[in-house]
């Protein structure tokens, strides 16, 4: 039984059940930060829908679920179906059920595992997008390069800006800058393109995230102007080594070629390996984007697995 409903708490946390129940089975999780605060709603499940399938009757817990983001050609999908019942179709029908609604959604397979490699194959779907996960462990990679200075560029943090309660860069809206700086950065990026002040400031509220460590490089040759940024993050599990990520680099396509992506990297993976204590940093990227995975290279990343997307364009 398939029915799209919007979850009560009671079946968000029994999807986050079965979500985790799929990750210990694969070694990666079926679904996405993003997803996983939209099935509580807020900002983030505008826009969202969501299929729910059940072994029975509309009160029997979940056993699989997908979550349709957008419409049309911007539509993408993120699916999982419990362990236990895995090799009933319950995916096929799930995944059926989504290509009723939107045909041309992006499913994402996160690990590019053979099932799900069968699973986009049995509906007719191609693969259409990769997507890198990259690992550097400082123990064992290059030492980071020591950091060059930029004619005309202050590096610092959002925290240090005077509109975020620091004492730099007065005059500059730090967050305005972000945003223009982002949406430029990713114009054509389905998830990270297209963010509102809101998006953005519901995004920086998040209890994991510091101000302090994200890191700006301000061109300061004229009026301060927001060059490029890195916004870092770091995971501290119970009983697990601290991960760093690498959550975010954006550089101003007025500023590309100036050697900022680099620089910005390297300064926030200085950050994770030193102050935040990170075992290991991770990052995700474009398989496409051979450019900067030479630059995450030469940082000493190497790709660790692989997310796709799979459509029927």
């Amino acid at each position: 039984m398939i029915v799209e409903t919007a979850p009560g708490a009671l079946d968000a946390e029994r999807i986050e059940a079965v979500a985790r129940a799929a990750e210990v089975v694969d070694g990666v999780a079926p679904l996405g930060e993003q997803p996983l605060r939209a099935l509580h709603g807020g900002a983030e499940a505008r826009g969202v829908r969501h299929l729910v399938a059940r072994a029975g009757g509309s009160q029997d817990e979940p056993v699989g679920y997908a979550q349709i983001d957008g419409s049309g050609d911007d539509a993408t999908v993120e699916l999982v179906v419990h362990p236990d019942h895995r090799r009933q179709g319950i995916g096929a029908h799930l995944l059926r059920a989504v290509l009723e609604r939107e045909p041309a959604a992006a499913v994402w397979a996160h690990g590019d595992l053979s099932s799900a490699v069968a699973l986009a194959g049995s509906v007719g779907l191609t693969r259409t997008r990769e997507l890198l996960k990259m690992r550097r462990r400082g123990s064992e990679g290059p030492a980071l390069p020591q950091r060059r200075e930029l004619e005309g560029i202050e590096l610092g943090t959002l925290a240090e800006a005077v509109s975020e309660g620091g004492g730099r860069w007065p005059g500059m809206d730090a967050r305005s800058e972000f945003l223009r700086v982002n949406n430029a950065a990713f114009h054509w990026h389905p998830e990270q393109g297209g963010w509102t002040a809101a998006q953005l400031d519901e995004r920086l509220a998040v209890d994991w995230v510091d101000t302090g460590a994200v890191f700006l490089a301000v061109d300061t040759s004229g009026g301060p102007r927001l060059a490029g940024f890195h916004w870092t993050k770091t995971v501290a599990e119970p009983g697990e080594p601290v991960e760093g990520e690498v959550y975010v680099v954006a550089v101003d396509p007025a500023d590309q070629g100036r050697g900022l992506g680099g620089v910005l990297t390297s300064m926030g993976v200085e950050y994770l390996e030193g102050p935040a204590g990170a075992e290991s940093v991770v990052l995700y990227v474009e398989g496409d984007n051979r450019p900067a995975i030479r630059t995450y290279e030469r940082l000493g990343f190497g790709v660790e697995h692989v997310d796709v997307t799979y459509t029927s364009r």
